[in-house]
């Protein structure tokens, strides 16, 4: 299973993406959108190519109606179980809030910082894409790649001009 990440994309159109990313949307299983969408518009024009995503409420979606986009969410990928939150706040306890919301799940997704992140921490997989359009200082927008299979996953940062580090 091909899982794509993105989060912090800030913006009302699928047009405004780069064009790797609208690749990915129609190569992946499934999309996680970890919120600051900023227009609903986004997810449904996603949806005419992948109608798998799971997007969550970012501090920034505040307009957008909560039934359409949950705080957060668990979800399943193979034996796998994934926790889905945007973040809010300072992130300097960040992942400890991360860590308490979701106790039980496998990998956790979460976005806020625009920063990458991939890491292993407590014995779980945290995974922040940064942001597909505005990085907030770090040199490229990025987007992240997970991949599952029956007993294992990997996960991968990519970053927009195509380079690509495993974490």
């Amino acid at each position: 299973m091909r899982i794509l990440i993105i989060s912090d994309t800030h913006t009302d159109s699928i047009e405004k993406l780069p064009d790797i990313i609208i690749k990915e949307i129609d190569n992946s299983d499934m999309i996680i959108h970890a919120g600051d969408i900023d227009e609903y518009k986004l997810i449904n024009e996603i949806k005419r190519i992948n109608k798998f995503i799971f997007p969550v409420r970012g501090n920034m979606d505040s307009t957008i109606n909560s039934e359409l986009l949950p705080r957060q969410r668990i979800i399943k990928a193979g034996a796998f179980s994934i926790g889905i939150m945007h973040g809010d706040g300072f992130p300097n306890n960040l992942f400890n809030r991360l860590l308490y919301t979701f106790p039980e799940q496998d990998i956790i997704v979460f976005g806020h910082t625009h920063k990458p992140y991939c890491e292993k921490l407590n014995g779980k997989l945290l995974i922040n894409p940064g942001s597909l359009l505005f990085n907030r200082g770090f040199l490229y927008n990025s987007y992240a790649i997970l991949k599952i299979s029956d007993d294992s996953f990997d996960a991968k940062i990519h970053f927009i001009d195509n380079d690509s580090i495993t974490m």
